[in-house]
């Protein structure tokens, strides 16, 4: 490995790790969630059961198809 891709390899590695980093801290403290707004995959869902928005409600009350 000559100098060149030493820094090419531990730039991307910095990039990265500061992209994971980021993530983890948006996740970890909500600021990005995954509301659901396509109700008709309500039924497909793996948090169907104990889902609390409305479009979930609608569909287990059977308001909706």
């Amino acid at each position: 490995m000559n100098r060149k891709d030493f820094f090419r390899t531990g730039g991307r590695l910095l990039l990265l790790g500061g992209i994971a980093t980021s993530a983890g801290y948006l996740l970890v403290n909500k600021k990005v969630t995954a509301a659901c707004n396509v109700s008709p995959a309500c039924n497909n869902c793996g948090e169907f059961s104990k889902c609390e928005l409305p479009q979930a409600k609608e569909v287990k009350d059977g308001k909706r198809k």
